[in-house]
């Protein structure tokens, strides 16, 4: 688990305890590079209870580094009713707000990234492993930035410049959403500027 603050994974584990409902684990932690403290908190997708039975009785098949180092992806057994599911530990002290155009301000979320690329590449040769990289490469350049705030215009940018690498179509979805084209002529523009640069990205198509 890298420490929000700097980056480095080395830590300890000072106190470790369940949440007030039992569908988490909170651990408090302290980097050992920059005796940084803050807390991480282990929920499944539903809860660390069973999400089939709801038993609180389970053991530990698999530990990985996920989210580009920044989470830990467990996959566990329930001991009750014999089925698997996975769990993920995540630092929650470090809050990034995302600026939007309004003013407003909003918790950095990767799942909105992630839902934003799935309609952009909907009935794409794209697999998830891509979708999941993308989202792992703008999570981790917004950490690597120490700022406390992220302008959503920035985000977006950030989008575009992977999906115009990864396939054309795409990218003139998402474009046409993030810069609210209003005829066919923004597309025209965006496309000819996109040629101009000679950096036309893939169709997805191979000869």
């Amino acid at each position: 688990m890298k420490c929000p603050s700097c980056g480095v994974d080395n830590d300890r584990v000072i106190d470790s305890r369940a949440s007030h409902d039992g569908f988490a684990i909170r651990r408090r932690r302290e980097c050992l590079a920059c005796q940084a403290r803050y807390n991480t908190y282990e929920r499944s997708d539903d809860s660390i209870k069973c999400p089939f039975c709801h038993e609180d009785n389970n053991r530990v098949l698999e530990t990985s580094s996920g989210e580009g180092g920044f989470a830990v992806r467990r996959q566990r057994e329930c001991l009750s009713c014999r089925r698997q599911y996975t769990t993920f530990e995540r630092s929650e002290e470090r809050t990034i707000k995302v600026v939007k155009k309004d003013g407003t301000r909003a918790p950095f979320q990767r799942q909105k990234i992630r839902a934003g690329l799935e309609k952009a590449c909907w009935k794409r040769p794209i697999s998830d492993e891509q979708i999941e990289a993308i989202v792992v490469a703008i999570e981790n350049d917004v950490h690597a930035r120490a700022e406390p705030e992220v302008e959503s215009s920035y985000l977006g940018e950030l989008v575009m410049q992977h999906l115009r690498k990864l396939d054309q179509v795409a990218f003139v979805r998402f474009a046409s959403v993030y810069r609210q084209f209003q005829d066919v002529q923004d597309f025209v523009d965006e496309l000819d500027g996109m040629l101009a640069k000679g950096n036309a990205p893939s169709s997805g198509r191979t000869s």
